[in-house]
């Protein structure tokens, strides 16, 4: 055996024991052999274990540099990104090692599929708080209009030389209910807007029957009852037969269900927090 891949035994081994401190001595097999992204992707696992976000991701590029196929070192890259808060990035990379992992038939495919759920929620709570942010600061804004304009009115009505003590003071009392009128609405009309963003529910056929997830990939079965992709596939390694029909199934009989694919994305991307549903 090389000395490269005894290095690598031996990192495999402490990672089994949760030694990834230990393990990271995979940088002993990438100083004997720099061309195997295999090390660079063991060693990113390692690092993300550890939390070196940043580390990881640099060893996840130099494995993308040698094999641009690669499906760990695009989902690993996906991992760290999501970790540094960079959402737009992990979903691209998410997405690429979801497409890989379906073309490999690799097992990882369902939890590469929820990274790409995850890094969509944390994107919609990115885009959330800049809505919320920036609709705070417009209702901010337009009460102090409303404020200012009382204010013009209420020195008007003072100032004006043909009002009585009385006119002036009915005139007051009818602009402070003008004014907390309009505050009131203006509130109401922000809440009411607020609503669409609260709703808590996700309908039925949005879920996947087996997972009880929200769809990602769903594909269609012969009695037309829809599944995950990666769901049904690995329940189709052991049983081939539709699990609600129990008619005889195969991967070739599932069709991709585009439609409701679209259905799930455009809810996903009003509705981030059906991620966790």
């Amino acid at each position: 055996m090389q000395p490269a891949e005894l290095h690598k035994e031996a990192g495999n081994a402490l990672f089994s024991h949760e030694d990834y401190e230990g393990a990271i001595r995979y940088t002993k097999a990438i100083v004997q052999d720099a061309s195997n992204p295999a090390y660079f992707t063991n060693r990113a696992l390692c690092r993300l274990r550890l939390h070196k976000y940043e580390e990881a991701l640099a060893d996840c590029q130099k494995a993308l540099e040698l094999t641009s196929d690669n499906m760990k070192a695009h989902f690993y890259k996906a991992q760290a990104l999501l970790a540094l808060d960079r959402p737009n990035e992990a979903l691209r990379s998410s997405k690429l090692a979801y497409e890989l992992a379906l073309k490999q038939k690799s097992p990882s495919a369902s939890s590469i599929a929820q990274t790409v759920l995850n890094a969509k929620k944390r994107r919609w709570e990115v885009m959330e708080h800049r809505r919320v942010e920036k609709e705070g600061q417009l209702l901010f804004e337009m009460k102090d209009i409303l404020h200012a304009r009382y204010e013009t009115k209420i020195k008007q009505a003072e100032e004006d030389p043909d009002a009585t003590e009385q006119e002036k003071i009915e005139s007051r009392e009818f602009l402070e209910y003008e004014y907390s009128e309009k505050i009131s609405q203006l509130e109401h009309t922000f809440e009411r807007s607020d609503e669409k963003y609260r709703k808590r529910e996700v309908p039925d056929y949005l879920i996947d029957p087996i997972s009880f997830n929200v769809f990602y990939d769903p594909v269609v079965s012969k009695s037309g009852q829809s599944f995950e992709r990666s769901v049904i596939l690995e329940h189709l390694k052991n049983h081939k037969f539709d699990p609600f029909t129990r008619e005889y199934l195969t991967e070739r009989d599932l069709r991709s269900n585009l439609s409701l694919k679209a259905a799930c994305e455009q809810f996903l991307d009003e509705n981030g927090w059906a991620v966790d549903y």
